[in-house]
């Protein structure tokens, strides 16, 4: 006798070896994402504090005009050498770096007579579309790497008589520092607010 097509049987057996690669595989790929999304953030975030040295350096070297970043005036630093703003031509880093990364978002800025702070959420930290809380670690948060309740802070001024902290870490003027909260509570940007004495 001449077979010309599938049992029953060997259909139901391809599609539960499909459902069981299926459960398997897709958890996987959703951590790619997030795993893409903190890669993504950290390395746009490592170039921008690049940019910033480079026109901290030019800064302190030349004594007349210049030019720094994206072809930014001299006049644009502040008086400890560092960008107030780094948006330029509609993108968020657009100032200091040529690309833009769209997912960054400037949440809140903070301007006293000790500091001068914007906060920063981007692909991994931003708060409705960011990285997934990690169950299985401690807080549900991994420290050091962005997630939904995290957020950059960049002190483009830090009184140099002061010492201003927050979350354990202090500022120096140009530093760009991630804000590692923990656990899984929602952040209030408005409220942020570094310490100085």
């Amino acid at each position: 006798m001449k077979r010309t097509a599938f049992t029953m049987v060997e259909l139901i057996f391809v599609i539960v070896i499909i459902g069981i690669l299926a459960a398997v595989g897709i958890p996987k790929l959703s951590g790619m994402s997030d795993g893409t999304k903190k890669t993504a953030e950290m390395a746009t975030i490592s170039a921008v504090s690049t940019a910033l040295e480079t026109a901290h350096g030019e800064w302190s070297i030349n004594e007349g005009t210049f030019t720094w970043g994206n072809n930014q005036p001299s006049t644009a630093l502040n008086s400890a050498g560092y960008p107030s703003v780094l948006s330029a031509s509609g993108k968020i880093f657009g100032a200091v770096v040529k690309g833009d990364n769209l997912d960054f978002t400037n949440v809140a800025n903070s301007l006293t007579a000790d500091y001068n702070i914007s906060i920063f959420t981007g692909p991994a930290s931003n708060a409705t579309r960011g990285v997934k809380y990690d169950t299985n670690a401690p807080n549900s948060d991994i420290a050091g790497k962005p997630d939904k309740n995290d957020f950059w802070i960049y002190a483009s001024y830090i009184n140099p008589a002061k010492v201003c902290t927050l979350g354990g870490q202090t500022f120096l003027s140009g530093d760009f520092l991630l804000i590692d909260m923990p656990g899984t509570a929602t952040t209030n940007y408005a409220t942020v607010a570094l310490q100085c004495n």
